[in-house]
């Protein structure tokens, strides 16, 4: 009778858990890849030049927005988790107060950090902003639905979604902060301004640096909110 040599069987164990283990890295990478690059392809694919900024502006608006179920049915039928992996964990009053006001100190040296390379002398391109600013003071309820949108989606896709499943790639507490931090700032890269990358990618520090610690999502949706408001106006 044939016996198996128990090293040989611990080498296909080892073989099979590796083959597992990149087919589950794979399914986590594309989930991100979807919920970094969806929203930019589909804006590419069917906004041409020719649509008015405002509708421009509302239909891609509208494309971030379908990201967000397209996202809970990949993590749910793909993935097998929930959305959010990391449990919201409840939080006082007094918390949301404190955390937001910390939250604008650190934006202000944030931005203040970002406006470095202009006092040394950089140059700039501020075409974008300036016309993003123009169109959104000139329609107040343009500007509360981009600020709305922009504060949940852009928090439960970069830091509810992403932020986690990087930690499930990366054995480290950093790594997938500072990552996820790119990416937000890569989702900014239509300013074409090197200000805004930086402050961005700043942002999102201070955002995946909050939610990695408290496990609040709501807290930086308001955050988040309350700070393109105030920008704006």
């Amino acid at each position: 009778m044939y016996m198996e040599n128990p090293a040989d069987v611990s080498v296909i164990d080892s073989q099979a858990l590796l083959l597992q283990r990149r087919q589950y890295n794979a399914i986590i990478l594309a989930g991100i890849s979807i919920a970094v690059l969806l929203y930019p392809i589909l804006s590419v694919l069917f906004l041409s030049k020719g649509v008015a900024p405002i509708f421009r502006v509302i239909i891609s608006r509208l494309f971030i927005w379908a990201t967000l179920p397209i996202l809970n049915q990949y993590a749910v039928k793909v993935e097998g988790r929930k959305f959010l992996l990391w449990e919201e964990k409840k939080q006082k009053f007094v918390f949301y107060i404190a955390a937001i006001a910390v939250l604008f100190v650190s934006a202000f040296f944030a931005h203040a950090i970002s406006l470095i390379p202009w006092r040394l002398g950089f140059h700039d391109n501020y075409t974008m902003l300036k016309f993003w600013d123009t169109l959104l003071k000139q329609n107040k309820p343009l500007l509360v639905f981009v600020g709305f949108t922009a504060d949940i989606t852009e928090e439960l896709i970069m830091r509810g979604y992403v932020l986690p499943r990087l930690a499930m790639l990366f054995k480290s507490s950093w790594v997938p902060v500072v990552i996820s931090s790119i990416l937000f700032s890569l989702l900014h890269l239509s300013y074409w301004n090197l200000g805004e990358s930086i402050f961005t990618f700043l942002f999102g520090l201070i955002c995946a640096l909050c939610y990695q610690k408290y496990r609040n999502i709501k807290v930086l949706m308001i955050f988040h909110f309350l700070y393109d408001l105030i920008i704006f106006v």
